[in-house]
């Protein structure tokens, strides 16, 4: 298990904010689980993970397809693609239901 630093008050001269640390609503493709309790939302760990861009390769294939000038719908499908390839970064009870599980 790494520190967090959640754990850590800040001192002056204060830092600008950490997406990870200090996560706030309407953050543009901030980092997974930023802001969940517990070892899930630590931001030295590896469930919190900044999806980044869509052309950015390193632990994922670059995702081609359509930019969508909605902030909100292009973090959810960035946050959705890097799920995919690296799944323990979506807290169980984001995930959408796999709607051919739900069938019968």
């Amino acid at each position: 298990m790494s520190a967090d630093p959640r754990d850590y008050p800040l001192t002056l001269p204060a830092l600008p904010r950490d997406g990870s640390v200090d996560p706030s609503e309407g953050d543009y493709l901030g980092p997974t689980n930023a802001g969940e309790p517990g070892e899930l939302g630590n931001p030295h760990g590896p469930s919190v993970v900044s999806p980044g861009i869509h052309g950015r390769q390193d632990v994922r294939p670059i995702r081609p397809g359509e930019v969508s000038s909605d902030a909100a719908e292009q973090d959810s499908a960035e946050k959705a693609h890097t799920a995919e390839w690296q799944p323990g970064t979506v807290p169980p009870e984001t995930e959408e239901p796999d709607p051919e599980a739900t069938e019968a």
